[in-house]
């Protein structure tokens, strides 16, 4: 298992931006585009095992890429913490045919609020 500290508004952020991403069925790439940026860039921020965030100059391009009236809907929910850390393994995907993918993906087992 690993652990990662990080701000609550960041974790909410990237996890609202990642479910209108996949409701919508943008890819990571697809997005990252969109923002005009590196197509990895998504995946990273994503990725909890990566360093790379949102930061406040990505909130208009993400309204902008995911067709939104404006920035208030990136946040749905209010940050009751600051800092928040997660607890996660890595696990590999599933393909369509139910085998283990090469790819893996954070399973979330814990989040806690950090002091």
């Amino acid at each position: 298992m690993e652990k990662k500290v990080i701000s609550e508004i960041d974790y909410l952020l990237i996890e609202e931006v990642k479910a209108l991403r996949v409701k919508m069925g943008i890819s990571k790439a697809l997005l990252s585009s969109k923002l005009k940026l590196a197509g990895s860039f998504v995946g990273k921020v994503e990725d909890l095992s990566q360093r790379d965030k949102y930061s406040i100059r990505h909130l208009p391009l993400l309204v902008k890429a995911l067709n939104l009236k404006s920035i208030g809907h990136l946040f749905p929910k209010i940050p009751s913490n600051n800092m928040i850390e997660i607890t996660y393994e890595k696990v590999p995907k599933l393909n369509k045919d139910g085998s283990e993918s090469k790819q893996f993906e954070e399973k979330i087992i814990q989040i806690v609020p950090v002091n």
